[in-house]
């Protein structure tokens, strides 16, 4: 793994957010619902960088709990450690919780989860809408500190 840094995105790196979220995700945000999530004081967005943005985390944190929104890494840097550096990170944090929801379908994630200590603990039926408009059970996921 190459240096790299771990810092709060600004709106100023919105634009390659947006560009990474288009070329990994079904369902892109924009620079607008960026902003719109930006305003509020529990949001927050990490980009992990060198001299380009490498992925991010978005995720809310309310007293001792996060809630990860998402965790994305461009497809060159996949699978060399900076999302599980992201979540160490995250950990790092003074909380007790982490949830995320992750598709029933999505397989790679479930499993980078669970290998960064996260235990499935529930479903929620149809919880995503694919291209295709079918329904999509969400599985819940935690890590609770030991």
């Amino acid at each position: 793994m190459i240096d790299f840094k771990i810092s709060p995105c600004e709106k100023l790196d919105y634009h390659q957010i947006v560009d990474i979220e288009k070329n990994l995700f079904e369902f892109s945000m924009t620079q607008k619902d960026l902003e719109i999530m930006a305003v509020q004081e529990a949001f927050k967005i990490w980009k992990i960088h060198t001299n380009c943005i490498l992925g991010y985390v978005t995720f809310f944190q309310v007293k001792d709990e996060v809630e990860i929104i998402k965790i994305a890494i461009i497809k060159s840097h996949q699978s060399r450690g900076y999302g599980s550096y992201l979540i160490q990170q995250l950990k790092s944090l003074p909380i007790s919780k982490i949830f995320i929801e992750v598709s029933y379908r999505n397989k790679p994630a479930i499993n980078f989860y669970m290998k960064n200590g996260f235990n499935k603990i529930g479903t929620r039926k149809h919880y995503y809408i694919s291209k295709n408009n079918t329904r999509l059970d969400a599985i819940r996921m935690t890590w609770k500190i030991s």
